[in-house]
């Protein structure tokens, strides 16, 4: 039999110490693409978020039982990793500098930067709430803070039950209904703004979405139990599934269950100038990303920190009057660990990543105007 008492373990605190040296940033691998005909120097910004992850949280299972001549218990491994010293203030005034400096780098390559409220009467936005002050959220992945730049209109399609922003257009409300889809719903908005353009007598739409993170995923060797690995590492993804523990509820109040999801982070920036008349498509376009992720060195230091349940096995049983019995216990490991980061560190490595990323695609942006 299965004793179905939980076996339990927990560690508070497990700090990792960041390198006593200044950050760097590690091999920059840009990628573009453009396409068609870009001629406005006028600018619509329609998004502009950085998304800072702050703290993660992962569990691993196995289920257990009689194979062969043992039986074997259940186990479950929960690993909570979570960033000190960092504030909201900190995070708020970073997007506020990095978004005030993107704006200056167009105007000083000669754009003009239309007022958010340019496109408040569009037909494009007409089903769409007016914000000057998006709050920051956690909505979108548990641990994963969006910021938005304030004093700055956007406009935004609502926020689903959970709080996640909408994303907007006829493939957005598809994807929502089909479970969504991060990047799918993304590009889906992007390839609409071709509309907002030709009501903006062709100004280039922007979309801005960047990624800070400090975690990867490791692939564990799981033996005979449940395993979480991570590694520490300050990076902008190129493309990464951010995956989490999400606890949901049914109808009923006793169906709570967890499932497991995962975010798509891709550092992108996207220039849509225009509208063809016979199918819709973009006049121009400029699309910029990362080939590799971009490693910010010096902030954290690289640790391996894991979670791992053994499994308790019977292989023997007791000999009764009734046949042989097995005995095993579940097991149940929990561990959290707070990394000690020091933050000037921190903001100058992400401002130092970020503002290249940003830089790097304004300049080839700004130089395909013909």
């Amino acid at each position: 039999m299965k004793n179905t008492k939980i076996y339990s373990i927990t560690f508070l605190l497990l700090f990792v110490a960041s390198f006593g040296f200044a950050q760097s940033l590690g091999e920059f691998k840009p990628k573009s693409k453009a396409g068609g005909k870009l001629k406005s120097k006028e600018v619509y910004i329609a998004n502009f978020s950085v998304n800072y992850q702050v703290y993660n949280q992962k569990d691993a299972s196995t289920g257990g039982g009689f194979t062969g001549k043992m039986l074997t218990g259940k186990t479950k491994a929960t690993l909570a990793v979570g960033l000190n010293n960092i504030t909201t203030e900190d995070l708020q005034q970073l997007t506020n500098e990095l978004y005030q400096d993107f704006i200056n780098d167009l105007k000083q390559k000669g754009f003009t930067i239309l007022k958010g409220d340019a496109a408040a009467n569009t037909k494009y936005y007409e089903d769409y709430e007016r914000y000057e002050n998006l709050e920051m959220s956690l909505s979108e992945a548990p641990g994963l803070v969006t910021v938005y730049p304030e004093n700055r209109v956007f406009f935004v399609k609502g926020f689903t039950k959970s709080g996640e922003k909408k994303q907007g257009g006829f493939f957005g409300a598809v994807n929502r209904a089909q479970g969504g889809n991060a990047i799918a719903e993304r590009t889906h908005e992007v390839m609409s703004y071709s509309k907002l353009s030709s009501e903006l007598n062709d100004a280039n739409v922007v979309n801005v979405d960047l990624y800070v993170l400090f975690l990867n995923d490791e692939k564990a060797y799981q033996g005979r139990g449940a395993k979480i690995s991570v590694s520490t590492n300050m990076h902008l993804p190129a493309i990464e599934n951010y995956s989490f523990t999400e606890k949901t509820t049914g109808a009923i109040t006793l169906l709570k269950s967890k499932k497991r999801k995962a975010v798509a982070c891709v550092n992108a920036i996207d220039f849509v100038q225009g509208k063809n008349k016979i199918g819709g498509s973009p006049l121009g376009q400029y699309s910029g990303t990362l080939k590799k992720e971009l490693p910010i060195e010096g902030v954290i230091g690289k640790e391996k920190i894991q979670s791992f349940a053994k499994a308790d096995v019977d292989k023997y049983g007791l000999e009764t009057v009734y046949g042989k019995a097995y005995r095993v216990e579940n097991e149940s490991i929990d561990n959290s660990a707070f990394i000690n980061v020091d933050r000037a560190k921190y903001i100058a490595g992400a401002k130092q990543a970020l503002s290249k990323f940003l830089s790097y695609h304004t300049s080839e942006f700004a130089s395909e105007i013909k």
